[in-house]
């Protein structure tokens, strides 16, 4: 097997940018599971084969269900490190549950030797200018991304939290509209790439920053507060940390004169015989998965408890399973030096390391919609199949409220 970056010989500054991809490898992959992953169970993976580069969307369809193949910190790690292009993976703008964390413009050229590829690289990089600027004037710190180094760009906004599908696609898609006034060949595209999905349909993905599956080429961040003296396009780690730093954005309000009806169409063509669509079920982490004696912080966590890698992995057949811990609530980190999502990046680094099979880790606000609540903790209240249920329910709630627990309301900071 060859060397990595065997490629790269004689090259020194691109040696030296793919070194430093490497470098900041683990901090793009914390980074990229909070702010660029909005689903875990499917992902676009680069191939190489008899020397040619494919794509294609994993997992395959018979283990799409299982919960074992996901978006995991190594597997975002390897793709920072870009070592082969068969490393390198594509992700998707839209959640499970329709709403993105992300958007972005896609002003591409994919083949430089086509007539007046000049003008068309030249008309890319003004509108994409043109329009990352626009969003900055608004508060908003949109990145301008250097794709493929002979004429493609991204401008690429990460959001504070995750909103409604229709509302991103609806505001990115006003950005673009504007495309033949600015001189562009083709209409761009974007991401999200459609206004509704079905339970079914998986959009096209778009390749994770880092290195080009087929050009000698890592992506660039324009600097946008360059004064004399400093480089226009920032690189290797100037490049990254800028990418890193940049604010997540509230989405400004869609103005929309009438409600659009976008009718909904599947990417592929729908099967006669379809899986049923699996269910989810939340499931707790302290007591039931790892072992709970006492609360010694946010981000401490007991051992796995006996049985339970068994029980996810037979639950993860019938279910999707999502992760739902009051460690990630807003009130116990209130005070706390650590966000939401970085807890949830501990929580993910947890069950990874323990092999749980798991869909996500949820972190929104108010309480996921699902068939099963699976909680050490929980009291179960039917009274619309179960008369008794209210004097049962009390019963066990007063057994609980008398039974301290032990988490705090709200975790104080040392004073320094």
């Amino acid at each position: 097997m060859a060397a990595p970056f065997a490629e790269f010989a004689g090259n020194k500054r691109l040696l030296w940018i793919a070194s430093e991809w490497v470098r900041y490898a683990d901090k793009l992959a914390e980074w990229a599971m909070e702010r660029l992953v909005n689903r875990r169970d499917v992902w676009s993976q680069y191939t190489l084969k008899d020397g040619k580069i494919g794509v294609v969307m994993l997992p395959i369809v018979e283990r799409r269900k299982m919960g074992t193949d996901m978006v995991t910190l190594n597997k975002l790690h390897r793709h920072f490190s870009g070592r082969s292009p068969a490393h390198l993976i594509g992700l998707h703008s839209i959640s499970d549950h329709s709403t993105a964390k992300w958007f972005a413009i896609d002003v591409d050229l994919h083949d430089e030797s086509v007539p007046g590829s000049d003008e068309i690289a030249a008309a890319n990089f003004n509108a994409a200018l043109e329009w990352a600027e626009r969003l900055r004037e608004q508060g908003i710190d949109a990145m301008l991304m250097d794709s493929n180094g002979v004429g493609g760009y991204h401008v690429w906004v990460l959001l504070d939290k995750e909103y409604p599908l229709a509302d991103v696609y609806d505001f990115s898609d006003a950005i673009r509209s504007e495309w033949q006034d600015l001189n562009l060949p083709r209409k761009p595209e974007q991401f999200p790439p459609k206004r509704i999905v079905g339970p079914d349909d998986l959009p096209y993905t778009l390749r994770t920053p880092g290195r080009h599956h087929t050009r000698h080429h890592y992506t660039r961040l324009w600097n946008f507060d360059a004064v004399a003296g400093e480089p226009e396009w920032l690189e290797g780690g100037d490049a990254i940390e800028a990418m890193m730093a940049a604010k997540p954005s509230k989405l400004p309000k869609v103005r929309r004169t009438k409600e659009k009806k976008t009718e909904y169409k599947p990417s592929t063509p729908r099967k006669t015989k379809t899986e049923p669509t699996r269910r989810r079920v939340c499931v707790d982490l302290d007591g039931v998965l790892a072992k709970y004696d006492k609360w010694k912080g946010v981000d401490h966590f007991g051992k796995p408890i006996d049985g339970a890698l068994e029980f996810m992995q037979k639950l993860a057949k019938f279910s999707e399973i999502t992760i739902f811990t009051s460690r990630c609530a807003q009130d116990v980190l209130e005070g706390s030096r650590i966000t939401p999502g970085q807890l949830r990046i501990k929580v993910i680094e947890w069950l990874e390391k323990h092999d749980f099979p798991y869909t996500d880790v949820y972190i929104g606000q108010g309480k996921p919609r699902a068939a099963a609540f699976i909680d050490d903790r929980a009291v179960h209240c039917n009274p619309q199949r179960d008369k008794n249920a209210f004097d049962e329910a009390l019963a066990q709630a007063k057994a609980l409220v008398r039974k301290p627990h032990g988490i705090p309301a709200v975790e104080s900071v040392p004073k320094k």
